[in-house]
């Protein structure tokens, strides 16, 4: 027998393989009109063509120290891995097979003692190759599940680049906030001392009593103390500030206000769409997919075997029969409903999932930039009357210490005087802070990320 009558199998399969390789080459070519290209997806962080421009917002500080926080954040690290391992996907949607060929093979030896048998020496050795098959409209529906997949995870990236950016905003204005706190600590020393320095004289001079001077030192010590608590808030908050931007500090100005936005363009709702893309292309996999992949080969069989001669007429002979044989296996599984009501069911019940999350973050979104223009609203308003009754108590207390050095005030009104001024102060600086905070609450809010 001779043997490449054995061996046609692994010539088709043989063949198939350089056909695979064309078949793959041509499908990379067609992948530049269909946007479906294996492993040279752009990165995510280049991808940001239907984001709002960012120009407008490249003020202050917050735009550069997002890149860092971001760029050193570990959900956004495991967001930019998770899009490198959805993007390989391509791979399959560009192969010509949706699993792995494979090749099986079988060998088969009957030997027989009895010299009375017809048949000796019995041998059967089988060769198989094959590969699953896509099915009509399989290949199309997989593609596009990967590439919703994709965006999906931009989305999501776009979504935490926002929440990083809250996180830097709140810690910004914690810093800020104690270091007004320490701003206003500290003239409080400075004019504690200078209070009690003039008191000091006065009572040299016998103008004033021993009791206003321990009045005057009580003051300082209280304000010293104040000092030395904002102090190690401030340095608290710097630190964890600068943990978020790997140690860049929170000086200089934030942002400034917004116009506002389409609210579709917000990433809270970009991400939930998104997802509901995904949802509705994992659908449409799951109808076309309505049986496991059909699988088809080919196979290379020969056997052989000795036999003695059976004619009568002819002397008892060894003769050796053998034979060769080509065929093609289609393996065709069936429809059930046990297997496809299931995807089915649960692919529709992703996309009403992803539905509600759409409709919920639309609501929570409205709501919250009416919130956050009505506190910014109220935060202005609020810092013109600190700006006001702070101007009236710097007057009080200017014309107390005009009064006190006439001696027509005592040091005990003097210093009630001013704690009033201090008040004023706190709260002129709280409310300054107050709307600086709003104003990035507000944009947070409309999901501006620059």
């Amino acid at each position: 027998m001779r043997p490449s009558a054995v061996l046609a199998a692994f010539s088709l399969f043989a063949f198939a393989l350089p056909l695979e390789t064309e078949v793959r080459a041509q499908e990379q070519e067609e992948a530049a009109e269909t946007h479906i290209k294996a492993s040279v997806k752009p990165s995510p962080k280049k991808n940001r063509a239907r984001r709002p421009s960012s120009k407008p917002q490249r003020s202050g500080a917050l735009p550069k120290h997002l890149e860092i926080a971001v760029s050193i954040d570990a959900q956004s690290l495991s967001l930019e891995a998770q899009f490198r391992a959805t993007s390989a996907r391509y791979a399959t949607a560009n192969s010509i097979t949706p699993g792995s060929p494979y090749i099986s093979g079988s060998q088969r030896n009957n030997i027989s003692s009895n010299v009375t048998g017809n048949m000796r020496n019995y041998n059967e050795t089988e060769i198989e190759a094959g590969m699953p098959l896509w099915l009509p409209g399989q290949r199309d529906a997989f593609a596009a599940t990967v590439a919703t997949s994709l965006f999906e995870v931009e989305e999501r990236l776009a979504l935490r680049r926002l929440e990083v950016a809250g996180a830097l905003r709140n810690a910004w204005w914690s810093a800020q906030r104690a270091e007004r706190e320490a701003s206003v600590a500290r003239n409080r020393v400075a004019t504690a001392r200078d209070i009690g320095t003039d008191m000091t004289r006065r009572v040299e001079l016998g103008d004033a009593s021993k009791t206003d001077e321990l009045l005057a030192e009580n003051e300082t010590l209280a304000a010293e103390t104040e000092l030395a608590q904002a102090e190690g808030a401030v340095k608290v908050a710097r630190v964890n500030y600068m943990a978020l931007t790997s140690g860049a500090p929170p000086d200089g100005s934030l942002e400034s206000v917004r116009p506002a936005i389409d609210i579709e363009n917000h990433p809270a709702l970009r991400a939930p769409r998104a997802a509901l893309e995904r949802a509705q292309a994992q659908a449409q996999l799951v109808d076309a997919t309505p049986i496991d992949s059909p699988e088809i080969g080919v196979f290379g069989r020969r056997d052989y075997n000795d036999q003695y001669s059976t004619d009568p007429s002819q002397p008892l002979s060894n003769q050796r029969t053998n034979s060769t044989t080509i065929g093609v296996r289609i393996r065709i599984p069936l429809p059930t409903m046990g297997r496809s009501e299931p995807r089915r069911a649960a692919a529709l019940a992703e996309m009403d999932r992803a539905t509600a999350e759409y409709e919920r973050a639309k609501r929570i979104i409205l709501a919250e930039i009416k919130a956050a223009r009505d506190n910014l609203a109220a935060a202005q308003r609020a810092a013109k009357l600190a700006d006001s009754r702070l101007g009236v108590a710097n007057d009080q207390f200017e014309l107390s210490r005009k009064a006190f050095k006439l001696g027509e005030l005592s040091a005990f009104d003097l210093f009630r005087v001013r704690q009033l001024q201090l008040d004023a102060q706190r709260m002129q600086a709280s409310a300054a802070i107050n709307v600086g905070a709003a104003i990035s609450r507000l944009n947070q809010a409309q999901g501006y990320a620059p």
